[in-house]
């Protein structure tokens, strides 16, 4: 963020500014509380040791990652008053809750285990240790607050049966799977697999968000099956965000190669690419230019928006916060960039949030947005 700020003001001060950058920057300048008025090049350069002073003093609660400069500009006042940024690309009324949001807290280590005779675990209660054998293989509960299966006997090739890990609205949960495959699963998310894998493959299912480090196994393709598509990999590094409420969904590879598999067709992914499916699974198309910090933002325990609508937002914060969100109005089409930590109250994410002609009032766990 500090680079892209400094390139921009450097630009300012040398002349070299589109209109609408110098825009940007003097109409954040004016906001500064030392000078009223727009002031010279010379007086703007002067004053960036200043800026750059305060901006380190707020990055004690705040893990700033580089974005768009438009959004750096017009959002680096935000930064030093709250610590945090949200920020429309468009000038935007602050946004203020009616009702207190501070008891609605984020999301955490939460999840239910569901085993192949139908016996239901709390995770969330679970004590540390065993949980279940199945068949020489045993699940238990790490330290950490991981799942973790241990092979202690090879299991009869006979022996079926397959495991369901749930998180709830406001859960994630990480799983290590028999074949030493890592899940990491997001809020609202369904994982099921069977305990025991099949000698020609590993066969798991996704409904949700989840990404997975695959244990590399050639005799055995691993792979994903949501509603849409199949994604198969022999080890790799990936991200699926398969939600129903969705419009798309995207397949991120960060590491190694998959295959994306559709009625409709199939795409070949490298690191960096993604994979888009529309909702009608009709359509499958392939994104080059992946912003990998934004998909895998989640799991850094970030919410991170570039050029996302108001919708798409409160689809992330429902799922994190555990409310549901409902409109009345004309909402707005605004497009918004920036990031909030996970770990924030809901009133804190609320005061972050600079959302145009949008108002907000809580009763419970229902948030209603109301446009104008």
């Amino acid at each position: 963020m500090e680079k892209n700020a400094r390139k921009l003001l450097d630009k300012y001060i040398s002349g070299n500014c589109t209109p609408e950058e110098m825009a940007v920057v003097e109409d954040w300048y004016q906001q500064l509380p030392f000078e009223k008025n727009v002031p010279q090049h010379s007086l703007i350069a002067a004053s960036k040791k200043e800026v750059w002073n305060r901006l380190n003093r707020g990055r004690k609660s705040l893990k700033l990652v580089t974005v768009k400069w438009v959004a750096v500009a017009a959002s680096i006042i935000l930064c030093f008053s709250v610590g945090l940024y949200f920020v429309t690309r468009h000038n935007a009324a602050p946004l203020t809750a009616k009702t207190e949001l501070k008891n609605i807290l984020p999301g955490g280590n939460k999840a239910v285990l569901t085993l192949a005779d139908g016996t239901v675990v709390n995770l969330d209660d679970a004590k540390n240790g065993q949980i279940a054998d199945q068949s020489g293989i045993v699940i238990r509960k790490a330290k950490n607050g991981q799942l973790e299966y241990i092979i202690k006997e090879i299991p009869n090739a006979s022996v079926t049966g397959s495991n369901t890990i749930a998180t709830p609205r406001g859960g994630t949960y990480q799983v290590n799977l028999p074949d030493g495959t890592k899940v990491w699963l997001n809020a609202a998310t369904t994982l099921k697999y069977p305990y025991a894998f099949a000698k020609n493959e590993r066969l798991v299912e996704l409904n949700g968000e989840a990404y997975f480090e695959v244990s590399k196994d050639r005799a055995r393709p691993f792979r994903v099956k949501t509603a849409a598509q199949t994604v198969e990999v022999l080890g790799t590094h990936f991200n699926i965000n398969a939600y129903r409420d969705e419009t798309v969904v995207k397949t991120t590879l960060l590491e190694g190669a998959v295959k994306v598999s559709t009625p409709s067709g199939s795409v070949n992914l490298h690191p960096g690419e993604q994979s888009l499916l529309n909702a009608t699974g009709a359509r499958l198309s392939l994104n080059e230019q992946v912003d990998i910090d934004k998909e895998m933002a989640w799991k850094n325990n970030v919410f991170a928006f570039d050029n996302d609508d108001l919708q798409s937002i409160m689809r992330q914060i429902s799922r994190w916060y555990d409310v549901d969100v409902v409109y009345q109005g004309k909402i707005t089409s605004e497009k918004y960039v920036g990031e909030i930590p996970r770990n924030s109250n809901l009133a804190e994410v609320f005061q972050i949030l600079e959302l145009n002609h949008v108002h907000i009032d809580a009763q419970g766990k229902v948030l209603t947005i109301t446009g104008n």
